[in-house]
């Protein structure tokens, strides 16, 4: 499967302008390269893994890692939120229109 996010930002790749980046879900060989972008802390909080996310993001995207480097922090942090996503099941990740991210379960 796949998921797209409107950039609040474009960023260049190959000398195109670039305003929606196409997410596909990673693959076995994939999650063993960069492993899962996400623990648990003993209380039960979700944690992200950046490094292990920012790994994925430009080959989940297709784009260099020179067009990543451009992405706008909030896009940056959307598309984290959208690549755990694919491990956890989330599709009830909600990108609400204030552009607020709520994440499952962290309403308690």
């Amino acid at each position: 499967s796949m998921k797209s996010i409107a950039l609040s930002k474009p960023i260049q790749v190959h000398n195109n302008k670039v305003t929606v980046l196409e997410i596909q879900e990673p693959t076995f060989d994939q999650v063993e390269k960069y492993g899962i972008p996400f623990s648990y802390s003993e209380r039960g909080d979700m944690r992200l893994d950046t490094r292990s996310a920012l790994s994925y993001l430009p080959e989940l995207t297709g784009i260099p890692r020179s067009s990543a480097q451009q992405l706008a922090l909030h896009d940056v942090f959307v598309a984290s939120m959208i690549i755990v996503g694919f491990f956890t099941g989330a599709q009830n990740l909600a990108v609400s229109d204030d552009d607020s991210i709520t994440l499952p379960g962290s309403g308690d």
